[in-house]
This record gives structure tokens, C-alpha cells and sequence, in this order.
């Protein structure tokens, strides 16, 4: 199974996905989301597929073999920069990325790519911080696929 990728250019945008996710997980089942700490995130995810992600504690990413056959693709992989969402207001309504965030349930993933600019995911914890999904507007999890540390 390959993953889906989105790709963004705003920063608004990804905030009200990220918003969405949220509050659509309240009614998520067993897909609730669950916070990391940085520790537990460094390292490597795959799929079952054979899809990777690597995180490194200086907040670069390496991706491998994340493709899609659609217009929304992310290439096969890359380098780039992680974050974690932090809540910025009481109501919980305002999501931005810190890169100073040690922990959260929420990561953002920025693939660096041709003129066209870069390629953005966001990656939702789960099952009590052992698999990662990749989030959409609709679904804390967009796809069958789960990454599991490996």
C-alpha cells in the first residue's frame, strides 16, 4: 500500500486540517489520538508496505519510498524537517508547529522538493503512541497504512 501525501503551501491550511483532525477524534474509536515525547518518536517507522519514515532529534525527517500515482505525491521519499503541533489558545481552536515542542500527538512533516516548493503531511500518534497515521481534514487516519517503530 503506498501513502498519501498532501501537498500544502499555507499555513493556514494546515492549521484548519489540523483542527478538524481534532475534532473529528472525538468520535474516532480505537483511531483517538495520543501524545509522544520526542525520545519515543526519534527513530525508525515503517509499514507493512515497506514505506519509511526515520526521525532524527535534530528535527530532520528521511522518508523512503512514499509515492502515489496521484497529483497529490510526494515524490518517493526525501529529507526534510519535523515539528509537533502545540495548541495555542485555550479553547483549542489555534494549532501551530513548535519547533521547540517535546512532545505531541500531532507531527508535521516537511518534505523539501523541486522550484515547486515542499511537501507537507501531517502524522497522527495512535494506539497509545505505537503507530503513526498520515491525518486528513476527514479522518485522523487518511489510509489503511500505520507506521510502527521499528
Amino acid at each position: 500500500m503506498k501513502v498519501r501525501f498532501v501537498r500544502r503551501r499555507s499555513a493556514m491550511a494546515s492549521m484548519s486540517v489540523l483542527a478538524s483532525v481534532v475534532l473529528l477524534c472525538a468520535g474516532c474509536g480505537s483511531e483517538t489520538l495520543h501524545a509522544i515525547d520526542r525520545s519515543d518518536l526519534v527513530g525508525s517507522w515503517r509499514t507493512s508496505g515497506g514505506d519509511s519514515i526515520r526521525f532524527f532529534a535534530d528535527r530532520e525527517v528521511r522518508t523512503n519510498g512514499f509515492s502515489d500515482s496521484g497529483e497529490e505525491s510526494c515524490g518517493d521519499g526525501g529529507v526534510g524537517r519535523w515539528s509537533f503541533y502545540v495548541v495555542m489558545d485555550d479553547r483549542g481552536e489555534s494549532w501551530e508547529t513548535s519547533p521547540e515542542a517535546s512532545e505531541g500527538s500531532l507531527i508535521s512533516v516537511r518534505l523539501r522538493e523541486d522550484a515547486e516548493g515542499e511537501c507537507h503531511v501531517d502524522l497522527s500518534v495512535i494506539d497509545e503512541g505505537r503507530s503513526l497515521c498520515v491525518a486528513d481534514i476527514d479522518n485522523v487516519c487518511a489510509t489503511g497504512a500505520r507506521f510502527t517503530r521499528q
